[in-house]
Parts: C-alpha cells; structure tokens; sequence
C-alpha cells in the first residue's frame, strides 16, 4: 500500500454517522463504533424531522450519562451531535440543553440544518447559535442539502462568511456535493479550514429530485457498489479533514440485517475502496 493511503486507512480518524445506525440509542450507536473499528461516532441528540419526539430533560440526561459511561470504557470519542434546525420559527434558547450536552460529551461540534428561506433571520439564529455553542467550547458544522435552506457547498461557504464565525465549519456529505451539482473540483475552492469532515457513501451518479430525501435519510450503497466519484474526490480532499462514513441502508434492515453487521459492511466497504486505490496505483 502506497504512503498516501497507508495515511488514510491508518492515520485519519474514521466516524461512524448517525444515519448508518439510526434505529440505535446513542449509547449503542458508539459501542456499535468500537465493536466494528471505528475511531469515532456521531449521535443524535435531537432529531431535525417534523414531528419527530423530542426528549425530556430526564431522557436526554440518562442519554447523555450512558453514551458517556461507553466512550470513556471505548475509547471511541463523540466527534459531532446530531442535529440542530434553523427554521422559520427557531428560538435559540431551546437548543441550549442540547449544547449542554454536546459540551459534556465532549463533541468538538454539533451539526446545524437550515429550513428557513428568509436569508437575514435565518443568519441571525446561525449567528446567536454560534455564539452559545462557541462559550462552551463547541463549533458550528454546516450540512448542505439541495432541499434545504443551505444548498450546496458554496452556499455553505457563503453563511460561515456572512456570519464571521471562525470556530464553525462546514460537513461536506458527497451525497449532497453531488446532489447540488457540485463536484470533486469544488473541494479545492474551498478553503481547508473550512471543512470538519467528508461523510462519504455511493450511489448512482445521478437521482431525480423525486428521490432526493429518501435517499438521503435511507436509501444509500455501500462504497464501491456505485457511480460516485470517490477517487477523485480523496483526491482533492485536504489531508487532514476527518472521515466519516454515512451510508443508511434501510432496505437491509427490513431485511433483518442489524445495526452492527450493516457498520461492519460499511467499513470493510471503506478498507476494500483504500486497496483497491492502492492497487490501481491512484
């Protein structure tokens, strides 16, 4: 294996995303982490889906005191929480416990989406967020999504310059580069600093509009099995930004397949793609 990739199988910190485990606890989705080699976990402390039930101040305690009681006996440290929504009708103050617990667990980050197409107020709860997270010691990560308020990557750039936040960043999921009609290309105008991790997983290089959330939140292949081009863009990706691997595979857990076992096939999926580059001397 050349240099380079001895770099990215060995050296760069792998996470395992919400998303590839989300049926699990958050306490789970770490041990999950552990058990199938993965230096790192994101978890969900609050679900960014209309409707979806909210914890209790008592829930998202005992949450909070399992996940942590797991990653200190783990070793697996909890990279970012899942997901704050910065909608037309946000008040800040109640993410406040959620960043309490974010700073507990000791997350460098915690994950913000945008549903507000009013630009101004939609800058301004980013900004207010930002300034609670910052004094716990926390960082903004920035998901774009076509359907969102926040579209594509540049748009991402956009916020964090309007916004003049230095401790936040953005998390460039390939799914989304794609699906916004960015590319490989886009990663190098963008400044490294920018960007907190690269969630990668397949798929086919294109998908109607139709498809476009239910393939995100479910409906993803593992790396290798489609036309993404995921060569090109470790290519250009910066060396030291985190990867992580979000590849939620509903098909395979109606199927009877488990949490684990789906983790497990995610990162043999990752270590057979870094071969495979290996070998083909990219």
């Amino acid at each position: 294996m050349g240099a380079g990739h001895r770099v990215i199988a060995n050296k760069v910190p792998l996470t395992l995303a919400h998303l590839t485990v989300q049926e699990v606890q958050p306490a789970d989705a770490i041990a999950i982490a552990a058990e199938t080699g993965f230096q790192n976990a994101s978890i969900r402390l609050h679900s960014p889906r209309p409707g979806a039930e909210k914890l209790s101040a008592r829930e998202l305690d005992e949450a909070v005191q399992k996940a942590l009681l797991v990653s200190r006996e783990s070793g697996v440290l909890v990279l970012s929480i899942e997901a704050l929504v910065l909608a037309p009708d946000t008040d800040i103050v109640n993410y406040t416990p959620i960043l309490g617990a974010a700073a507990k667990l000791g997350a460098r980050c915690v994950l913000v989406v945008a549903f507000d197409n009013v630009r101004s107020r939609m800058l301004d709860n980013f900004g207010a967020l930002s300034i609670s997270a910052s004094r716990l010691g926390l960082g903004l990560e920035i998901e774009f999504m076509v359907f969102s308020g926040i579209k594509d990557l540049q748009d991402a750039v956009q916020v964090l310059t309007e916004a003049g936040s230095p401790n936040d960043k953005i998390v460039v999921d390939v799914l989304h580069l794609l699906r916004s009609g960015g590319g490989p290309e886009d990663l190098l105008r963008v400044p490294a600093a920018m960007i907190s991790q690269i969630q990668l997983s397949d798929g086919p290089r294109h998908a109607g509009p139709e498809c476009l959330v239910k393939e995100a939140r479910f409906d993803r292949m593992f790396i290798g099995e489609g036309e993404f081009p995921l060569i090109e863009i470790m290519s250009k990706r910066p060396p030291a930004v985190p990867l992580a691997l979000e590849i939620p595979a509903e098909r395979l857990r109606l199927q009877g397949i488990s949490a684990q076992e789906r983790a497990l096939r995610a990162r043999r999926s990752f270590e057979t793609f870094v071969e495979r580059l290996s070998s083909d001397g990219a």
